[in-house]
């Protein structure tokens, strides 16, 4: 082959080569715009406020109630998100949505069909939250009511657990009251079915009234805390005891609900952080009574309620 030959054939090679390359340079720049695009798309997805639609798949909490760790450390069973066949109890009214776990009934007077499946959905991620934050999960399926105010079981009542067989739940709403607050409530309620699948009803049955209700709101966790705004129970319990709730936890229950329940899950967190889970669930299984503060504390901590009490407010001055 002639030297003229083969400088042509190097050039045509050359040209050849230039022109994949460049195509090539081109197409990156193309691919990287379009995943930055997608990545973009799933984080407007994420923070968007746009209301959730009635489905079977469970919702996790929402950033803003997922934001902050479960408060246990690394070893905290983690339960994965399991199917319970069949149907909960039937409960009045009309059946709007079937989970994973949970069926949900409305009645009349309340929000409506379509705002109470929406809540089903947002229930199922509460109650995965709720199931890993306290390492216990429901093995039967349960049913939820939202009824009227006007049908609760005493003036003021927002919920209630039914957990001595056919477990269900209810809360009671009036139409056009705040559904995030209703979802809390009912996070709390489905708490107390998982206390009930821990413990055994006839435990919870006889369970001291500061460490029943205090442990369901402890375990509502981030969508308890969101009613205040507090960072934590701690926080929550410092900010009570310094605005004047700073006597027997017994008898806060008469005065604010709300307040109560905060102060008791104070309570409960102090006790398992300071003495450990199992102590705690020693005390709470060997209840004598629904009466606050009336659980063995001397014969599981070596001290008395007011002892244990006064231990922990001191460490919210």
């Amino acid at each position: 082959m002639s030297r003229n030959k083969s400088a042509v054939i190097a050039l045509v090679l050359i040209a050849s080569l230039l022109v994949i390359v460049g195509l090539t340079g081109a197409s990156i720049p193309s691919q990287n715009a379009s995943l930055a695009s997608v990545a973009r798309a799933d984080l407007v997805a994420l923070s968007s406020p746009t209301p959730l639609i009635a489905t079977a798949t469970p919702v996790p909490p929402t950033p803003t109630l997922s934001r902050r760790s479960f408060n246990e450390n690394a070893s905290t069973k983690i339960v994965p998100t399991a199917f319970l066949p069949g149907r909960g109890p039937s409960l009045p009214g009309e059946m709007v949505f079937t989970g994973r776990r949970i069926d949900v009934y409305v009645g009349h007077g309340t929000f409506s069909p379509e705002e109470v499946a929406s809540m089903g959905v947002n229930a199922e991620g509460a109650l995965s939250y709720i199931q890993k934050r306290f390492a216990a999960q429901l093995t039967e399926r349960i049913s939820v009511g939202v009824y009227s105010t006007s049908q609760a079981p005493g003036r003021g009542t927002r919920g209630i657990a039914y957990t001595s067989g056919n477990t269900n739940v209810r809360i009671y709403y009036r139409p056009g009251e705040n559904q995030h607050n209703a979802l809390v409530v009912l996070s709390h309620e489905l708490a107390h079915a998982l206390q009930a699948a821990a413990y055994g009803s006839d435990a919870q049955s006889r369970a001291d009234t500061v460490l029943l209700e205090g442990l369901a709101s402890w375990i509502s966790g981030e969508y308890w805390l969101s009613l205040s705004s507090a960072s934590s129970f701690q926080s929550r319990a410092r900010e009570l005891y310094l605005s004047g709730y700073n006597s027997n936890p017994a008898s806060f229950g008469g005065r604010n609900l709300n307040v109560a329940y905060d102060m008791w899950a104070g309570f409960v967190e102090y006790l398992t952080r300071t003495y450990g889970w199992e102590k705690f669930n020693t005390l709470y299984s060997n209840g004598r009574g629904r009466g606050a503060g009336s659980a063995d504390y001397r014969g599981i901590y070596g001290k008395s309620f007011q002892e244990l009490y006064t231990d922990w407010y001191a460490t919210l001055k």
